[in-house]
């Protein structure tokens, strides 16, 4: 689920506006319709803005920490130098893009990877039949993203300056290595070895997609890994992950870690991302959990829209994801009832429910390590799942 600004200035643009904010909420995200006219005032023109009459600067800076794409229709300076006094870093910036009033052309400007600008252009594009001009040099070439790699696998970037290096040396042409310890989903080609390349066959052909269990070694580019001139370690033990910086040079290797927990939330409305974040620190120090390893955010859908929730999946760069009541009750798993709850909501327990319901949805194997805790108005459950990379 995403949650997106769409921002229009022109009469022509307006009609754009809507189209693409109605597209959004068929596809289930949260999404807002804002048109600026002349005066460069910002008036609401779809429920869940605020109904007062503001600045559109007001609401870029309102909405900048909670939503997940702005999708600016008209010039793109205008879009820029709205952005611009906003702007931290490409690992928590949201995506922003540009559309012509006409829809010919759409155009990611700011967190193209890790954001999913890029994505999001190409899916407009084909919404519109518009071309999506995508000026990111692995996206052009064709070539691997370690950054959109890590994002699509929830793994965390342990040293986010890496990025450059694999993608530099990729652009090169140069071989680039990646060792795992996880499962992979879907075969991939081995570093040359018959007899695992012959397990890999056999085990394809009995399982069905799935690859094998156990590391795999994967040249990106090229044929030799002793000649790699970068590499990327996902999840590999502290002796094999020292050799392989020793190899490559510590600079070269790109280190991405698995983010295993999910965090199941209820909080009663308006809790801000402070208080949200300071009840999660608290009980991640209690399970001796990092809380980078958050991956994903789960609710029930009357929270869909809650802002506090929205950003503190932000300040993670965890997913956020909402089921219905009746989604809810279908888990299996025994939970702390409360008849509270089942009275406002519909069910009688919305932190541990969701999260179950959200590692059924994308998880091999889970397992609950913290029940529900209640503080102040809010309720919090973390489910551990099994992770896996999705090739």
């Amino acid at each position: 689920m995403r949650r997106i600004v769409v921002i229009s200035y022109t009469e022509t643009g307006r009609q754009l506006n809507r189209r693409l904010t109605d597209y959004f909420i068929q596809k289930k995200d949260v999404a807002f319709s804002v048109h600026c006219g002349k005066d460069r005032q910002a008036m609401p023109v779809k429920e869940g803005m605020e109904t007062r009459v503001q600045d559109c600067r007001d609401v870029l800076c309102r909405e900048w920490q909670r939503t997940t794409a702005f999708v600016f229709i008209g010039a793109m300076g205008i879009a820029v130098r709205y952005i611009a006094p906003l702007l931290e870093s490409k690992l928590r910036d949201p995506a922003v893009l540009v559309l012509d009033e006409k829809g010919q052309f759409v155009i990611p400007i700011l967190s193209g990877h890790i954001g999913g600008g890029v994505a999001i252009a190409r899916e407009l594009a084909g919404l519109l039949g518009a071309q999506a001009v995508i000026t990111t040099a692995t996206d052009v070439e064709a070539q691997f993203a370690v950054d959109v790699f890590a994002q699509n696998n929830h793994l965390w970037i342990e040293n986010p300056a890496c990025i450059r290096n694999i993608s530099a040396a990729l652009l090169r042409g140069m071989p680039v290595e990646l060792q795992t310890g996880m499962p992979i989903e879907r075969a991939v080609e081995e570093v040359p070895d018959e007899a695992a390349k012959q397990q890999e066959e056999r085990f394809v052909q009995t399982q069905g997609q799935y690859g094998i269990r156990g590391k795999r070694r994967i040249v990106l580019e090229g044929q030799s890994p002793s000649e790699c001139a970068a590499a990327i370690a996902v999840e590999l033990p502290q002796e094999e992950l020292a050799g392989l910086k020793q190899r490559c040079g510590a600079a070269q290797v790109c280190v991405l870690r698995a983010r295993q927990y999910i965090l199941g939330v209820g909080c009663k409305k308006g809790k801000t991302a402070e208080e949200l974040e300071d009840f999660l620190r608290q009980l991640c120090r209690r399970l001796h959990i990092e809380i980078w390893e958050i991956a994903a955010i789960a609710s029930i859908d009357v929270k869909r829209e809650e802002d506090g929730i929205w950003e503190l999946s932000r300040r993670l760069g965890a997913s956020y994801e909402v089921f219905s009541a009746e989604e809810l009750e279908q888990v299996q798993a025994p939970v702390s009832a409360s008849s509270f709850v089942k009275e406002t909501v519909g069910v009688d327990n919305v932190c541990e429910r969701s999260a179950y319901c959200l590692a059924e949805r994308w998880a091999w194997e889970y397992r609950l390590v913290s029940g529900k805790q209640a503080q102040n108005g809010m309720t919090m459950a973390i489910v551990q799942v099994k992770p896996r990379l999705v090739w």
